[in-house]
């Protein structure tokens, strides 16, 4: 399966602790929009994000809904990343 580079973001939480942007591995646009900045340690339930130990969804506010993700595809995945690995973030911190 080829991974390629996206760039997701969002502007729906543009507060103080938000991420606004960050850069993953996926295989599609889909897969994209359904990665959360934190990385894999959270999921999308169908309703919430949740972290993937305990499913607890606190603190989790800091971004958006898959639906509302802008997913843009800037190149193709190195050898030996993998699907939804976050090369970087942009967090606005207050």
């Amino acid at each position: 399966m080829e991974l390629f580079l996206y760039r997701i973001s969002q502007e729906v939480n543009d507060d103080y602790d938000t991420y606004d942007s960050a850069v993953v591995v996926s295989c599609g646009h889909s897969a994209a929009s359904m990665i959360h900045p934190i990385g894999s340690d959270v999921y999308w339930s169908g309703t919430n994000w949740l972290w993937a130990y305990d499913n607890d969804a606190f603190g989790l506010n800091n971004w958006a809904e898959p639906v509302n993700v802008t997913v843009q595809r800037i190149g193709s995945a190195e050898p030996g990343l993998k699907e939804g690995d976050v090369i970087c973030t942009s967090f606005n911190a207050g």
